[in-house]
């Protein structure tokens, strides 16, 4: 049986790389054969294959490019899709043929884990390379998520709070439309600067887009009070802007230009979140104890994953003068937490309170009557 598991894990685990690597493959390609190379040298193309694909996987690296020593950690969370979807496509044939436990989810992962090492290594580079320890971790835990069957029922709360969470970036990304919009005339110059060709146009149009993610969640901190970072002692938020510059990137013209103390009560809107949420657990369980453990088990769990897209979402940007770049995640993380406690103390506890002082008004007022009577 387990040498069974490991060879189908083996195929399944190769078939999903190869879902995700050769169109990745195809794109480096073609991309470099329409811009040119004066050393006409194939390893290149390949080499950024491998880079698209451990970037597709939130894999950090390290960069040494003219003189410059440093790190790219902020990786679009919305290309996490891709391998995610070719993950799980290649794990349900897993269940279809073999024993879908625990063990055969590990083997399955440990096997992920040791072709993103394989492709970390056979992208080296002494200009640009993944950190040859952290991808094959990142590829591990990508491959015990995306194999990974959670029941539809289970965790109907947290389900809630994720979805609220999709609304509230959906939100920012409406905002960061509309700024877009307002400061169209600063995009349009940013975009006339960069001059990248039909091709270099379209892939540079498509990165942007799978930074959706990170820009909303970004917008989301703005919103908040805790604000976002773009370098080094630098700080984007309604109450302090403090920004030295910007790359040449178009979306970035969606930058507030100055301070907007009219939103700094926005870490209200945590606030409402979690009080909605509050609502929903108090609809469907009865009793203090019931909803308080359905509530800090949601928001723990709430954290795990949200601090987590914030970590992601956030970090180096080549050089290290490009470094906090993204949402201030701490920051915001503390003010989730202190919402969450405000959420519990303001829907539970203090509902609870009034309750049993009402209850226990109404005995004395019995007692009384049954007294006089």
């Amino acid at each position: 049986m387990a040498k069974r598991a490991l060879g189908v894990t083996f195929r399944q685990v190769l078939r999903s790389v190869a879902l995700t690597l050769f169109p990745l493959a195809f794109v480096a390609l073609f991309t470099w054969a329409t811009a040119g190379s004066t050393s006409g040298n194939t390893t290149d193309p390949i080499r950024a294959a491998g880079w698209l694909w451990l970037g597709a996987h939130c894999a950090p690296f390290l960069t040494h490019v003219h003189g410059l020593n440093g790190a790219l950690t902020v990786m679009p969370l919305a290309a996490i899709a891709f391998p995610l979807w070719a993950i799980r496509r290649g794990y349900s044939r897993v269940r279809a043929a073999a024993t879908g436990g625990f063990e055969t989810q590990l083997i399955f992962s440990l096997w992920y884990a040791l072709f993103a090492e394989l492709i970390a290594l056979a992208s080296y580079s002494a200009q640009v390379s993944a950190n040859l320890y952290l991808a094959p971790l990142y590829g591990f835990l990508l491959a015990m998520i995306g194999s990974s069957k959670i029941a539809p029922r289970a965790l109907p709360h947290l389900k809630f709070a994720l979805y609220l969470l999709m609304v509230l970036l959906g939100v920012g990304a409406l905002v960061v439309a509309g700024s877009l919009v307002a400061h169209f005339t600063i995009v349009k110059s940013i975009g006339i600067v960069i001059v990248p060709g039909i091709v270099g146009g379209l892939l540079y149009t498509i990165l942007q887009l799978l930074y959706l993610p990170n820009i909303a969640l970004a917008t989301v901190g703005y919103l908040s009070g805790a604000g976002f970072t773009f370098g080094s002692h630098t700080i984007v938020s309604p109450t302090h802007f403090t920004l030295h510059g910007i790359s040449a990137i178009p979306v970035l013209g969606a930058l507030p230009t100055g301070k907007h103390p009219a939103l700094q009560y926005g870490a209200a809107i945590w606030l409402i979140f979690f009080m909605v949420i509050v609502l929903f657990i108090s609809r469907s369980a009865q009793g203090l104890r019931r909803r308080q453990s359905d509530f800090v088990i949601s928001a723990l769990l709430f954290f795990a994953i949200f601090g987590l897209f914030c970590f992601l979402g956030s970090g180096e940007l080549l050089t290290s003068s490009l470094r906090p770049v993204g949402i201030a995640w701490l920051r915001e993380l503390e003010i989730t937490s202190l919402s969450a406690v405000a959420a519990l103390i303001l829907g539970i506890y203090l509902p609870a309170l009034a309750q049993k002082i009402a209850r226990n008004f109404t005995g004395k007022i019995g007692r009384k009557m049954v007294q006089r009577g």
